[in-house]
């Protein structure tokens, strides 16, 4: 017992030391942003440093994104694979994974835009390493599996009550490949991503039914600012949403990127309300924020 344990911390001081390296070291790479960016994101991490230290920084950050506007896409504008930064037009995936972005920055203590690229370049990315469209983690339970193994989250699903199970077999993006403006017409591209849903046949999943959404936090252990994932039905694909947890007067609400409003928001309707006549909707995966370090 005691090996394992002296084993498992030099693990996390390897872990520590290499997602360090790949947030904090120097990884020159494509970049598309802008001064208001960099201006906004310096800013709000000052802000965060600030809090106290019992702060639900996830939540503080997505909160001072409501309003930013909906924009569908927002990281496929070019042929070429840039590193993205938007903080004034944000997708669903993008909002969660700016907000990720601040708060990994934050929790590593720093406060310079360099350094929030490198950590939204780390979460984006397979392994943290920004090389083409394919390397980017378009499913997002490819995203949650790279960025648990990077020790950035850490998905709670089955540790849940009400959690069911369900069969992922994931290949939307390449049967569906003329509906991605990088995919189109690049048979080499296609067969990369092929490639990729390979490891996702026939793989076991948690999820928590949509019918089992209406309980309170003392039944449900969601946390305020945990990362919540939409499962779907639609063959292929494995999430449709995504947002973080709010609970607002007992109730759980999504903060999100609406398409539908056009902009993030806090949802007025419970994730229960939200969910509940979506036919394609089945239920979530809760994903947390390691916010300790190792």
């Amino acid at each position: 017992m005691q090996k394992k344990q002296v084993d498992k911390k030099k693990y996390m001081r390897k872990l520590y030391s290499w997602l360090l390296g790949i947030i904090l070291g120097v990884m020159p790479c494509i970049v598309s942003a802008s001064e208001n960016d960099s201006i906004k994101v310096e800013s709000l991490l000052q802000k965060a440093a600030r809090l106290p230290a019992d702060s639900c920084k996830i939540l503080f950050f997505a909160q001072n994104l409501l309003g930013v506007p909906y924009v569908a896409n927002t990281l496929d504008g070019t042929d070429e694979e840039t590193l993205v930064v938007h903080l004034d037009k944000v997708d669903c995936t993008t909002l969660v994974e700016t907000v990720l972005a601040l708060s990994l920055t934050d929790k590593y203590g720093k406060s310079d835009f360099e350094s929030y690229k490198k950590a939204l370049r780390c979460i984006r990315y397979r392994n943290g390493k920004q090389a083409g469209y394919v390397s980017r983690l378009h499913y997002f339970s490819d995203w949650i599996k790279d960025n648990e193994q990077k020790g950035i989250v850490h998905e709670r699903t089955g540790e849940l009550g009400f959690a069911a199970s369900q069969v992922l077999n994931l290949d939307f993006m390449s049967t569906h490949s003329d509906s991605y403006h990088r995919l189109k017409n690049n048979p080499s591209m296609i067969s990369q991503m092929i490639e990729i849903e390979k490891k996702w046949k026939n793989v076991p999943v948690s999820y928590i039914p949509k019918t089992s959404l209406n309980v309170s936090s003392e039944e449900l252990d969601i946390k305020n600012g945990d990362i919540i994932a939409i499962t779907t039905n639609i063959k292929g694909l494995d999430v449709v949403h995504t947002g973080f947890a709010c609970w607002v007067d007992g109730k759980l609400h999504l903060l999100h990127a609406s398409s539908v409003m056009k902009k993030v928001i806090l949802d007025s309707q419970t994730l229960f309300e939200y969910s509940k006549n979506k036919k394609a909707h089945t239920g979530v995966r809760v994903i947390s924020f390691s916010s300790l370090k190792p």
